[in-house]
């Protein structure tokens, strides 16, 4: 074994440097890494890239003149070449400002309907919160034509009693007209038996007596049947009054009632009319809304379509002009290799290719 044997190597390709395995044994020890890897876009192996570092520096270092119109012609060769590059990143470029503004517009525009919406939102919880409000109203109004229709049902109850009192009054003055009647019936039969008795005073003396006590007994009923019938009068005046009392009552209590479920049906159908315009506005105004953001995006899309087709063309011009270029520096190769070039300007066109 050799002295450097079982000792650390590393590839001595300049930008490599990974380490080798131990050398063993006699023979040829590589210098470079043998596992595949490969640099550039040339995908030259570690070798091959410190060959083509190496020509380059004694690409730098000679002194040997070019041929200044083959350099020129290569020039215009790769010029040509790179024009449609050239061209197509310009138009990328364009294209991304052009989507990047459309982009832009339609998220401000988006923002605008969110806001807008926002605000069709706000404007109908206001909304919900007037027919609430309305709504309240129109129950208080409930609430009270309730309690006036109670109160008329209480003054229809107490007119019912005022008119049993008056009923009971009057049935009580007819029987004591009735009475009346019959004591001045009896009145009459008594003067007539006192007429009679008058012819017989002499023999009848006892019985004159008798009947003028009965007669005084009865003019005393007589009054007192009179006073009741006063006082039936009186209870029975004084229920009618009570009766119409309750009647004016129970009146104002209808008109009441009937302005208050006037002024509940027309609170709520005001409550109602002012909703449905709210809403029905408010939909207008959203539906028209988005109406616009779909037109606008529809618009976006279809100028983004029409600009990636573009794009698409211009790309596929742009490679086939590639394709030719390549072609065409193919060609150039192959003819210099075929006029047998000098390797400083061979060295130089593959630098070219790289770089383009």
């Amino acid at each position: 074994m050799t002295e450097d044997a079982g000792q650390a190597r590393v590839c001595e390709y300049r930008r490599c440097g990974a380490a080798l395995p131990p050398a063993v044994g006699r023979g040829s020890r590589a210098r470079f890494c043998q596992d595949g890897k490969t640099w550039g876009r040339r995908n030259l192996t570690c070798r091959d890239a410190e060959a083509v570092l190496a020509d380059a520096e004694s690409l730098r270092e000679s002194d040997t003149a070019l041929d200044d119109t083959a350099v020129t012609a290569l020039s215009g060769q790769i010029d040509r070449v790179l024009e449609p590059a050239r061209g197509l990143v310009e138009t990328l470029t364009t294209l991304r400002h052009q989507l990047e503004a459309t982009t832009t517009t339609a998220l401000a525009e988006r923002d605008a309907a969110l806001a807008e919406a926002d605000e069709h939102r706000l404007q109908r919880g206001r909304a919900d919160a007037e027919a609430a409000q309305a709504r309240d109203v129109a129950e208080e109004a409930v609430r009270q034509a309730a309690v006036a229709e109670k109160e008329k049902t209480a003054a229809g109850r107490e007119r019912d009693q005022e008119r049993a009192v008056r009923k009971a009054a009057v049935q009580e003055q007819q029987r004591a007209e009735g009475q009346l009647a019959a004591v001045r019936d009896e009145l009459a039969r008594v003067a007539e038996r006192a007429e009679a008795a008058a012819t017989l005073a002499g023999e009848r003396a006892t019985t004159i007596a008798t009947v003028t006590a009965e007669l005084a007994a009865t003019r005393t009923a007589l009054d007192d049947e009179r006073g009741r019938g006063q006082d039936a009068n009186v209870r029975a005046e004084a229920a009618t009054a009570r009766a119409e009392a309750a009647e004016t009552r129970a009146e104002a209590v209808s008109q009441k009632l009937d302005a208050a479920r006037e002024e509940h049906a027309k609170a709520r159908q005001e409550a109602a009319d002012r909703a449905q315009a709210d809403v029905e506005r408010l939909r207008a105004g959203f539906d028209l809304r988005l109406a616009e953001v779909q037109t606008a995006h529809e618009q976006t899309v279809r100028s983004m379509h029409e600009t990636t087709t573009n794009l698409g063309a211009e790309l596929r011009a742009s490679t086939a002009r590639a394709d030719a270029a390549d072609h065409r520096l193919s060609q150039v190769r192959a003819a210099l290799k075929d006029e047998e070039v000098s390797a400083t300007l061979k060295q130089l066109l593959d630098q070219w290719a790289e770089r383009a």
